[in-house]
């Protein structure tokens, strides 16, 4: 998308430092939705891996209950009563590659057009309608460097990528000299907001009509921000959670991303339990051969393995692995008991990719499982392989359970109807 220039303005570079604010927001109650309240909060977790999940071993051949699992869903048998599979679902007009990873969670179409334009995230909308108030209502976290979260104007969020600075940033109470700096700091943070807001307005008299939407487009996300900054100075002087754990120890190999998504799901864990924050994104990359001596090739050449049998064996060891670890996360959501049931049956995780076939990039069927949030799970909803049904029908829903009042999002044309 063209930027309208910005020379007499702040940098982009600079807008998207402060724009990372973002990232772990405190509660706002001007932003609050209209939700009810509830006896315990509503909390959702959505993971994407972007480079899909080989379809014969994630789909179950058996649609309803009494599905046999595939190779991939064996390894959560134990936990089916708590997770329901779809299949037959995606994003309408998104297209392959994986330019697709940007509207994971907001369906916006054609994401490869000149001129393409994103929309509201899922997770960036339902943030701003959950019930309560927690100090992070969103948390956009990354193995790598690529955020999936968008703001009401289409405008990309940087994520939190490492998992000892997330920690710190959670749980560690600095010095009443370190809380006055960072309320200094936030204080400073707005300033700049305000000169940026002003520098907006002069340009804006010199664009063309194009241009000066896309500056409004910005304006609008910076008095967003501003008001983000100054809930964020009266949260800056409260402690935070004193919790029995110790601060992660940041992988140092880049592409070990089996071990980061290990650290951000106990990280992602610690933060739900202690109400910290009730919507977290979290975006995973490719995995290496890190440690796993019988992995022979990298994984995104297995990925795009062409139906050759010794690439699907290769493609099966990476995404055991993923499978294990969101296994054991799970396992231990349902493990952590509240006053009215666990932290799963409060928390609805969504599990799923941008693509359906890495090997083919496409985007069509995607593999969706969505676990807990109090939900009546029906093991395996599947509408077909001849035409999917909107991915945004069960966005609906997910946005429905967290007391989001709404019939619509993205291309939706219904509500999943099937989970209760």
């Amino acid at each position: 998308m063209n930027r309208p220039p910005l020379h007499h303005a702040a940098s982009r570079r600079q807008f998207l430092r402060v724009g990372s604010s973002l990232l772990a927001l405190p509660w706002l109650e001007s932003l609050a939705g209209a939700a009810a309240a509830t006896d315990r909060p509503r909390r959702m977790v959505a993971i994407c891996n972007n480079f899909g999940f080989y379809p014969p071993s994630f789909f179950p051949k058996d649609s309803g209950e009494n599905y046999a699992p595939s190779e991939y869903l064996a390894i959560l048998n134990d936990l089916r009563n708590k997770f329901t599979v779809f299949s037959g679902i995606s994003h309408p007009d998104i297209g392959g590659d994986h330019a697709s990873e940007s509207c994971f969670l907001t369906s916006a179409k054609r994401p490869t057009a000149p001129g393409f334009r994103n929309s509201v995230s899922l997770d960036f909308l339902a943030s701003r309608h959950v019930a309560g108030a927690p100090r992070f209502p969103l948390l956009s976290l990354s193995t790598v460097d690529g955020g999936l979260t968008y703001t009401s104007t289409g405008a990309g969020v940087p994520p939190l990528t490492t998992p000892s600075d997330i920690f710190t940033k959670m749980f560690v109470t600095g010095t009443p000299q370190q809380m006055q700096a960072e309320i200094e700091r936030l204080k400073r943070g707005r300033s700049v907001l305000d000169r940026m807001e002003e520098r907006f307005g002069d340009l804006g008299r010199t664009l063309s009509e194009r241009d000066r939407q896309q500056v409004a487009d910005y304006t609008e996300a910076v008095r967003e921000l501003e008001k983000q900054v100054q809930s964020d100075e009266g949260w800056a002087a409260r402690p935070k959670p004193t919790i029995d754990a110790k601060p992660p120890t940041d992988s140092n190999e880049r592409g070990d991303i089996v071990g980061r998504s290990k650290l951000m799901f106990n990280i992602i864990k610690l933060a739900l339990q202690t109400d910290s924050t009730r919507v977290i994104l979290l975006g995973t990359n490719e995995h290496n051969k890190v440690n796993v001596p019988e992995l022979e090739i990298q994984h995104h050449d297995a990925s795009h393995h062409g139906k050759d049998p010794a690439k699907i064996e290769q493609l099966s060891r990476y995404e055991d692995k993923e499978f294990e670890t969101f296994s054991r996360f799970i396992a231990k959501l349902a493990d952590t008991k509240e006053e009215s049931g666990t932290l799963l049956d409060s928390t609805q995780v969504l599990f799923t990719s941008n693509l359906g076939d890495a090997s083919a990039h496409s985007s069509f069927n995607l593999p969706v499982l969505l676990a807990g949030g109090g939900y009546k799970h029906q093991g395996h909803v599947s509408y077909g392989n001849e035409t999917n049904k909107p991915l945004c029908n069960l966005y609906v829903r997910m946005l429905r359970q967290m007391g989001v009042d709404t019939d619509r999002f993205g291309s939706s044309d219904g509500v999943v109807e099937e989970i209760g």
